[in-house]
């Protein structure tokens, strides 16, 4: 037996890895329950724009459905029951039957999909920004921006998941998401790196050499990145709004303080005043060049 590893017959009894399994068997079921309702919800709002009459030719709905597709995707990894749990961790995790490979494609379409889905978010706050606030027209938004709202959450997600997948930082080190940079459960105390406990088929310390901190950095950027821009370009709306607001009042106030017949006839009354004005410029024209020709 190597030095201060668990023995498996205490690590399968003890009192935590119990508990860590009965947790682990209600948070898949309610997680999973979630994620089928949230996929239903995202697939009908698809279904709207799809048989919508504007359709796909607005770059709100381009952007919605980018957000609906993130989000199905993410719940289709949420919803699967722990079933593509690698069967290593079945003393921890319920309903643990899956492998390294199924590990990794849960990982990769979850992060895939969490990371586009919240800069999708952050898209749809710009965009936002740019119609209200900026009061940019749709051709300008659809040629000069909306590119970047769509690069930027694929590109970033592709780049994470692509980076995670190659150096092997798709792991599931608790029964539950494979999303853990670095491969450690209980039964590989006490092993080194590589090692492939008795019984077991995922070298301990999988993904220790790969980009952890690269994984670090990209989840804590993810975090505080999004926070930042979703609160500052709301903000922004919300004073371009109240701008819009005082120069509407400012400009109907009259209007409103009057009735729809006064209103008329102030009109009515300033068009009036308006011509009489111009009128009488041209009579003292006119008044003007016969007292010079009768002065001559």
């Amino acid at each position: 037996m190597v030095e201060g590893q668990i023995p498996l017959e205490e690590l399968l009894i003890a009192d935590s890895t119990k508990e860590a399994y009965n947790h682990s068997k209600a948070f898949a079921i309610t997680r999973a329950s979630m994620a089928i309702t949230s996929i239903i919800s995202s697939s009908l709002v698809i279904w709207l724009i799809a048989n919508s009459k504007q359709r796909l030719s607005t770059t709100y709905h381009r952007i919605v459905i980018g957000m609906s597709i993130a989000d199905i995707l993410l719940s289709l990894s949420l919803a699967t029951f722990n079933v593509v749990t690698p069967s290593d961790l079945d003393y921890i995790g319920w309903n643990a039957h899956g492998n390294q490979t199924s590990c990794n494609a849960q990982g990769f379409i979850e992060t895939f999909g969490g990371f586009s889905g919240v800069y999708y978010s952050c898209s749809l706050n710009i965009y936002y920004l740019a119609v209200v606030h900026y009061q940019k027209p749709d051709y300008y938004i659809r040629n000069r921006i909306e590119p970047f709202l769509h690069g930027i959450p694929l590109g970033y997600a592709l780049i994470a998941v692509i980076t995670f997948l190659v150096k092997q930082n798709f792991n599931n080190g608790g029964g539950q998401n494979c999303i853990t940079p670095v491969y450690d459960p209980p039964h590989c105390i006490g092993y080194e790196d590589s090692d492939i406990r008795e019984g077991f088929t995922i070298p301990c310390g999988r993904g220790r050499d790969g980009a952890v901190l690269f994984f670090d950095l990209v989840f804590f950027i993810t975090m505080f990145i999004v926070p930042c821009v979703i609160v500052i370009s709301l903000g922004m709306i919300y004073r371009g709004v109240r701008q819009q607001e005082k120069k509407m009042a400012r400009y109907g106030e009259r209007a409103l303080m009057q009735g729809p017949q006064q209103t008329a006839t102030a009109a009515n009354d300033s068009n009036e005043g308006t011509s009489n004005t111009f009128l009488s410029k041209i009579l003292r024209r006119k008044t003007k060049s016969i007292k010079r020709s009768n002065s001559r």
